[in-house]
């Protein structure tokens, strides 16, 4: 059956069950007592089928039929399970064990070199799924000498001259591509063998430093400078002999940026390596790389930084009980760090992603690493009253001035303090939650922290810093004055350190009694004015009611905070066209989402508590489900057609639902014809739903 596929195009499902069986044959079945013309079979059919797995195939050719994908899957299968009984380790092997043996190592190579080779994005990697097979059924010396390779053949694409002016965002490690797969189907032993190279084989920690290693040195060699290149170590050099000018600092911050931008282009490939469990073996050596290039004093400390910083946060907030197996002078490490993650992860000149990496590393130790070195959890309060504090109240001051009119003050800079305030407070709400997981003495922390930011987004004021008390014109329309929208940045974070799911099962209940009687006390002042819902305590009412459950609310306390909602919905849906237009309104976007996802989960889990204004509610939505915005408003117009739909299966407001079906079949024909597809999509949905009333 198998011989009869080359050729003829017989790959039906009589030679898929054939090439099944083969791999059960190679796997499970005794090939001791084969004789000489059974191997030659054998190799025969090998052969056949690496042609199948390896063969070049072109963007013409990809779009094959299920059952020619399925029988080349079928071949890899095969091929794999040939390598991985013919490279298993034993100590007696007979005649036709070692036939196989030669077959399975002549096989090897083959599929390694095609292994490494490029190709289409889209196109399926049938010699990967090969390597998976053999590392998956084989002895641990199989991935050990795959993994080997495909390290060694990563270094020399990494090694490969490129210059800073060419190097493409989209660098494409196809070697490092194939050992993320392994990692992934080729079972526990990938991850292990990973783990546990050391010199003078090619280590994980060899690609760390390589992926480290300036672009700028392959471009002068390039251009056959004979300059020597310069040692780089940690000791400055001090002397008016070692004071040097940078030829060019525009050069240094494009090679700077050409070296981050090919590691990150790689970064997810292997990140995937320190997720599995074995990456524990690699934590102290990691731990030690990134302890000895804190602080960072160069440009290149600062380049090791933006790759470490996410392989440990992998290995520390992956599920492999890494901190059940960390030393105690690695613990120590991890706790002299966190000043320095802190502060990194604050600071502006740093991209996103790095910064989040060191938050989320910084977070995992105060979580986990503190149990022995720091058990009362002194290390969240210092970082809290020396770090955090100050720059929320610096940034805080910086952000006053722009809503001042203070001279000299740019569109730019009022970006930038905004955005420094927000990262202050999301910061600040990171160490509440860390602190509130923590327990403990460290729940009085998460008390304060909790506090203070429901009193600045409801009141503006708290005892650490204050936000400027709004006019009269800003409460009458706050989504237009800058002032109102900076009160949803301290409750965006208030609402960031609820949805965090690590912890027992009570902080996030502690954190509810605290925070609610101040929520409650501003929406009892605030009902009686006339005014819109303040931003601030809008979205605070939001962020509970998506992230808490009822129980630890309260139906009393929910139904109190249910008008808010939906005032600020129908103040939301008659203004959007003004959030639309303003660039500055991307925090009233950001309230809107929240508003939107609260009353999807109210609408599903306890409809009963908004029965009455549902007259309201289906207005508001079909506002909203019908403006011509921009593209960042897909997401919330997607929420608010699914609300629409939710709200036809209210069990006690048919009559209120019947009576909105003329006027809300009318207006989704209007936008059947909108630009996005997905939207197209529901709302001829939808609106079929409302037909069917």
């Amino acid at each position: 059956a198998l011989k009869g596929m080359r050729g003829k195009g017989n790959d039906g499902p009589l030679t898929l069950a054939a090439a099944g069986a083969f791999e059960s044959a190679l796997t499970a079945a005794d090939l001791s007592g084969l004789e000489e013309g059974d191997m030659n079979v054998i190799e025969e059919l090998l052969d056949l089928m690496s042609t199948v797995v390896l063969e070049k195939v072109d963007d013409a050719a990809s779009r094959d039929d299920d059952t020619l994908r399925k029988w080349k899957k079928s071949c890899a299968r095969a091929l794999g399970a040939a390598i991985a009984t013919g490279l298993h380790k034993s100590e007696d092997l007979p005649n036709s064990g070692e036939r196989l043996e030669s077959l399975a190592q002549s096989l090897l190579p083959k599929v390694l070199a095609g292994s490494v080779c490029s190709s289409k994005p889209h196109l399926e990697r049938y010699d990967w799924m090969v390597l998976a097979g053999a590392c998956a059924n084989g002895s641990p010396n199989v991935p050990e000498q795959i993994v080997t390779s495909l390290l060694s053949s990563t270094i020399d694409d990494l090694q490969k001259k490129v210059d800073v002016r060419e190097c493409s965002p989209k660098f494409q490690c196809f070697s490092l591509m194939a050992l993320a797969y392994l990692v992934r189907c080729g079972g526990p032993n990938v991850g292990k063998v990973f783990h546990s190279l050391s010199a003078p084989a090619t280590t994980p920690l060899d690609v760390i430093n390589e992926l480290c290693v300036p672009l700028d040195q392959e471009s002068l060699q390039d251009e056959n400078i004979s300059d020597p290149p310069k040692q780089v170590t940690r000791q400055l050099p001090v002397g008016m002999s070692h004071l040097q000018l940078p030829d060019s600092l525009a050069k240094d911050e494009e090679m700077k940026n050409a070296t981050i931008q090919r590691a990150y282009s790689v970064m997810p490939y292997l990140i995937e390596a320190y997720v599995c469990p074995s990456s524990t073996s690699s934590c102290d050596n990691l731990v030690a790389f990134v302890d000895q290039i804190l602080p960072p004093l160069s440009e290149l400390d600062e380049v090791k930084l933006y790759v470490a910083f996410p392989l440990l946060a992998a290995v520390l907030n992956g599920q492999n009980d890494v901190w059940k197996v960390v030393s105690p002078s690695t613990g120590e490490q991890l706790q002299s760090m966190t000043t320095y993650l802190a502060q990194f992860s604050m600071s502006e000149d740093h991209d996103s992603f790095s910064r989040s990496a060191a938050a989320s590393c910084l977070f995992a130790i105060l979580i986990h690493g503190g149990e022995g070195v720091d058990p009362g959890g002194e290390n969240i309060k210092n970082l809290l009253d020396r770090v955090v504090y100050p720059a929320v109240t610096e940034s805080v001051a910086c952000l006053q001035q722009t809503f001042d009119g203070a001279s000299g003050v740019t569109a730019a800079t009022d970006h930038a303090c905004t955005a420094n305030v927000e990262a202050a407070l999301n910061f600040m709400a990171l160490l509440g939650s860390a602190a509130a997981c923590r327990g403990g003495r460290c729940s009085q922390t998460a008390d304060e922290i909790a506090s203070c930011l429901v009193q600045v987004a409801c009141n503006g004021s708290s005892s650490a810093f204050a936000f400027k008390s709004l006019e009269i014109e800003a409460q009458q329309h706050p989504i237009l004055d800058p002032a109102s929208l900076a009160f949803v940045l301290p409750a965006a974070a208030f609402g960031s350190m609820l949805s965090v799911k690590n912890g027992g099962p009570f902080w996030r209940q502690r954190i509810i009694h605290k925070t609610l009687p101040i929520l409650m006390k501003t929406l009892q002042e605030q009902a009686t004015s006339r005014s819109p819902p303040a931003l601030g305590s809008l979205a605070v009412v939001a962020q509970m009611l998506c992230s808490v459950s009822q129980t630890h609310l309260g139906e009393s306390k929910i139904r109190q905070m249910i008008p808010t909602l939906i005032a600020g919905l129908v103040y939301f849906s008659k203004n959007l066209d003004v959030i639309a237009q303003d660039d500055k309104a991307t925090k009233g976007l950001d309230v809107l989402s929240i508003i939107l996802a609260a009353l999807t989960k109210i609408l599903r889990i306890s409809p009963e508590d908004v029965t009455k204004f549902v007259g309201v509610i289906i207005p508001s939505l079909l506002l909203l489900s019908t403006c011509n915005a921009s593209e960042t408003y897909t997401p919330n117009q997607l929420i608010a057609l699914q609300c629409l739909e939710i709200v036809t299966t209210h069990p006690n407001a048919r009559n209120a639902v019947l009576r909105e079906k003329d006027q809300v079949t009318a207006a989704l024909s209007v936008i059947v014809d909108h630009p996005s597809k997905i939207i197209r999509q529901a709302v001829v949905h939808v609106r079929n739903v409302w037909f069917t009333l």
